[in-house]
């Protein structure tokens, strides 16, 4: 006995478009005998083996009725046999066959129990010619003989026979086989009562299922020829001679003679009179098959949309028992169009109509159309994630199995990919194809308006905008994107009138509206070519303005997101923000960038000169800087001020100030300071280092305001924030000591001052402290001197003297101190300063009173220690300290004193010795 096998694997099935994989269950029958099974692996590729014998024992089918066990599959191989085996079980009668080994080993069998092998496509296969059974051989059951059915008549026969009965005319024999024509590209329409046998035209490729069991075709038999004025041919007509001489339809054809010659016309490839003909037909009677012939010839000619149309008619006119050609056809249409749902809907009705049918088209069209719902669903989630190049890969192997015009949406969604990738080109071909194939399309006009927008043209924008809004008056993007882009235009407009005028902080601002309407979406390349455009208008805005940093970085942003093809302006314009910031090295990578691009250019090449000779002034400024020579470091700044053509850019400026500053040159820092903040009014640097000069300069209130002023330009601005917390702190601190000072409390007035020069500091680049630091140490010596701690006091206010000479009142308490500690000399020497000083400055007249008074104290203090040794009658050394002269006293009283017995006028000496 013959066993049936079933064998079960996946394919790939390579089609014209690409490859296709179909992931459905295929199967073929093979014949065993002595347990060997002949596969044709030719076209099959077993996902996860290639082996044989792997993919058996996966699959573990030995015979149809051996389904207990399943040897091992998951539940998906299980319901994937389940199907297969439905599927298979109806042609089990027609392929089963006895017989007994043949001379060579291999059984005979009949060729009505062959399957038929496919004619075309890549799944072409040969049944195996079976071999005896051999009782050693695997395991199988013997399949029981079915009785006989009583055989069907082939399909075609029966449209054969159907026309024949509706000419009225006899049967005819067979024709002779005719030379095979030329296969059309389109699946044929329904069977014409036609002379000669149908060439197979061609046909999407069909995958490799059970097409070997299909039946022989029986070829059509001849109808009896329908009198008419120009009926048919009834012989065999060739091509050339048809299209010379065709048949004419003519108004006494009934429709059915009018679907013949159609059928003629279809067949040598005259589809436009075809479709004609048909319509006459239709005219006279809306028949199904009418409409099914003339959608298969709008899909010869890629008239899919048309085709689809009369696909759908006819559906509806066979609503109770549709037909499964035109349900394919119907699939066909929508899967050429990118209606991958309702291509799988139709094509599935399509298989249900004829099950038992493994070659139906439809089962490919289904596949398909999966496929392409799988290419889109995988391209929309990588736009989710941003992945450009990916997406539209996606998309492309969708779009390729799509034969008719690309979906609208997905043009949409290319065009939208190639404005996020910012090929702007490829975006505004694309929207060209788009407009050609999709002119009524709202969507498309939308988009087409988006990437008017972002390249700069928005006059042929809004004219889209507003054809999209006549034809859908609530579209969801057209009325916000309408409104969005006359804010873009009005602001650019305003902006390019102020640049103009001269008015370039104003047009500034207009400009940085128009970007924020814009916006900077990576959806839409981060802005585009508008955007590049805008940012060069206000870094030209900033410049003129002497915001260069904010122009340079307009200029950084402008670079980074354009494609443009000549950034030359941009380049111009970032080189001399670098120059004008102080940075000659990288302004002169862009000068050689841009001299790449034009070598001509005169203006590049004298900013050039300048930039080499400001480089070498600058490192010779930065080499002193770092060795602490301040003068000559001084020196090469100015040298390169020279060499710039315009003002002193605004890092120099704030070099200038550091070096006055470590110099100790505080009213030269704050001048220059002073300079800066004048040529540089939105810098937040140029405020935060005025500032400090400012505080250093002990102008706090001032300095805070300067320092508040960085703040509101750059709230992270490093300098101006730590800089204004230091000068808050030194203010109370300081306010705190002189309160203690005002009210007696000079111990506590002395640790409010030591608090607040911790603060203050003595760094080498702040000049030690500064001016501010000076004034505390004498702050601080007074409050000692108020304490007699002399010693203590001489040492602050010799400090506070090195930081500034010529300060009256801090002159004034180092000749208090000296005058204390008996230098009569130096105090008056000191005095006669003061009064020098107090005099040719703003120092108030009573001050300087007060100097003259103590100045006389001295000179006579001095004339007094002149005349007596006071030192010698309290026997301690000059010099000495206040503990000690009161010791001295105490000690010359005991002995001198006149109650114990001492002498009256050396006491007096003593008295008068203590109190000087």
């Amino acid at each position: 006995m013959w066993k049936l096998t079933i064998t079960a694997c996946k394919v790939q099935d390579r089609a014209p478009n690409g490859v296709i994989a179909l992931n459905e269950l295929l199967f073929a029958t093979t014949f065993v005998h002595n347990g060997n099974m002949n596969y044709n692996w030719k076209h099959w590729e077993c996902i996860g083996s290639t082996q044989e014998e792997n993919a058996r024992k996966r699959f573990n089918i030995h015979n149809v009725h051996e389904l207990e066990g399943y040897g091992g599959l998951n539940d998906v191989d299980k319901a994937q046999v389940d199907a297969l085996l439905r599927i298979a079980r109806p042609f089990k009668a027609r392929n089963r066959t006895t017989g007994v080994p043949n001379g060579n080993g291999s059984a005979s069998v009949p060729n009505s129990a062959r399957p038929s092998p496919p004619n075309q496509g890549p799944f072409n296969r040969n049944t195996s010619t079976a071999t005896p059974a051999d009782p050693s051989g695997p395991k199988s059951t013997t399949m029981p003989t079915p009785p006989p059915k009583p055989e069907r008549i082939p399909s075609q026969a029966r449209r054969a026979r159907r026309k024949r009965n509706a000419f009225g005319a006899p049967p005819a024999p067979a024709p002779a086989p005719a030379p095979k024509a030329k296969a059309t590209p389109a699946s044929a329409p329904e069977t014409a009562p036609t002379p000669e046998p149908k060439p197979k035209p061609k046909s999407t490729p069909t995958p490799a299922s059970a097409s070997a069991f299909k039946p022989t075709p029986t070829p059509t038999p001849k109808p009896a020829s329908t009198p008419a004025p120009e009926p048919a041919p009834s012989t065999p007509m060739p091509g050339a001679e048809f299209r010379r001489n065709p048949p004419r339809p003519n108004a006494s054809m009934s429709a059915e003679e009018l679907r013949v010659l159609g059928n003629l016309y279809f067949r040598y490839q005259m589809y436009e009179v075809a479709i004609d003909i048909y319509g006459k037909a239709i005219a006279r009677k809306p028949d199904p098959v009418f409409y099914t012939n003339r959608a298969a010839a709008h899909m010869a000619l890629k008239s899919f949309k048309s085709a689809l149309d009369d696909c759908q008619v006819a559906e509806l006119l066979q609503n109770h028992d549709p037909s499964s050609k035109t349900l394919g056809r119907l699939a066909k249409c929508h899967l050429a169009l990118g209606d991958y749902d309702p291509a799988i809907r139709a094509a599935q009705k399509a298989i249900d109509c004829d099950p038992f049918d493994p070659t139906h088209p439809a089962r490919l069209t289904k596949v398909t159309a999966e496929l392409m719902r799988e290419y889109i669903v995988e391209s929309r989630q990588e736009w989710q994630k941003k992945c450009w190049v990916e997406s539209k890969g996606r998309l492309a192997e969708a779009t390729a199995l799509c034969e008719g015009d690309c979906p609208p949406q997905w043009l949409v969604w290319g065009i939208q990919i190639e404005m996020a990738k910012g090929e702007w080109e490829a975006a505004t071909g694309l929207v060209e194809v788009a407009e050609s194939l999709h002119q009524a399309s709202t969507d498309i006009q939308v988009a087409s308006a988006h990437v008017a927008l972002l390249t700069d043209q928005i006059p042929s924008g809004l004219a889209s905008l507003r054809a999209a809004l006549r034809r859908d008056p609530e579209h969801p993007l057209a009325g916000t994107l309408l409104r969005r882009m006359k804010g873009i235009d009005q602001a650019r407009q305003e902006g390019d009138r102020l640049a103009v005028a001269a008015m370039h902080v104003e047009a500034s601002s207009q400009y940085s509206e128009a970007l924020s309407l814009l916006g900077c979406d990576e959806e839409e390349g981060l802005g585009g070519n508008l955007r590049f455009i805008l940012l060069g208008n206000r870094a030209d805005a900033y410049f003129w303005s002497k915001s260069f940093d904010l122009a340079r970085d307009d200029c950084q942003a402008a670079l980074f997101i354009s494609n443009h093809p000549s950034p030359l302006k941009i380049l111009n314009r970032l080189a001399d923000c670098y120059v004008a910031l102080g940075d000659p090295t990288t302004a002169l990578q862009y000068i050689e960038e841009a001299l790449k691009l034009d070598p001509l250019d005169s203006d590049m090449a004298k900013t050039k000169l300048s930039a080499e000779h400001m480089q070498t002034n600058i490192r010779e400024s930065r080499e002193a800087w770092s060795r602490k020579d301040w003068l000559e470091a001084k020196g090469a700044l100015r040298q390169a001020t020279i060499a710039c053509s315009g003002e002193r850019p605004l890092q120099w400026g704030i070099w200038e100030v550091e070096i006055e500053m470590t110099l100790g040159s505080w009213n030269d820092a704050v001048c220059t300071a002073e300079v800066v903040v004048g040529s540089y009014p939105t810098s937040a640097h140029a405020f935060a280092i005025s500032g400090l000069a400012l505080m250093l300069s002990n102008k706090l209130a001032l300095s805070m305001e300067h320092l508040g002023s960085a703040i509101r330009l750059d709230a992270e601005n490093p300098l101006g924030i730590s800089t204004l917390r230091r000068v808050q702190e030194i203010e109370r601190t300081k306010e705190e000591g002189n309160q203690s000072f005002k009210f007696g409390r000079y111990p506590e007035a002395v640790s409010k001052y030591t608090e607040t020069l911790t603060i203050i500091g003595d760094r080498e680049e702040e000049g030690g402290g500064g001016y501010i630091r000076a004034v505390l140490l004498a702050n601080r010596a007074t409050a000692l001197f108020k304490m007699e701690r002399h010693a203590r006091a001489l040492t602050d206010i010799t400090a506070s003297l090195e930081l500034q000479p010529i300060s009256f009142k801090a002159l004034r308490t180092h000749a208090r101190v000296r005058a204390a500690q008996g230098y009569y000399d130096e105090a008056i020497k000191i005095y006669t300063r003061a009064q020098e000083i107090g005099r040719s400055g703003d120092t108030p007249s009573a001050e300087t009173q007060t100097i003259v008074e103590e100045l006389l104290v001295a000179e006579t203090a001095l004339t007094m220690s002149q005349s007596k040794d006071y030192h010698e009658i309290l026997n301690i050394a000059k010099g000495a300290s206040e503990t000690e002269v009161k010791k001295a006293y105490r000690r010359s009283s005991l002995l001198f004193h006149p109650d114990k017995g001492g002498n009256p006028e050396h006491f007096k000496l003593v008295s008068e010795a203590y109190n000087a």
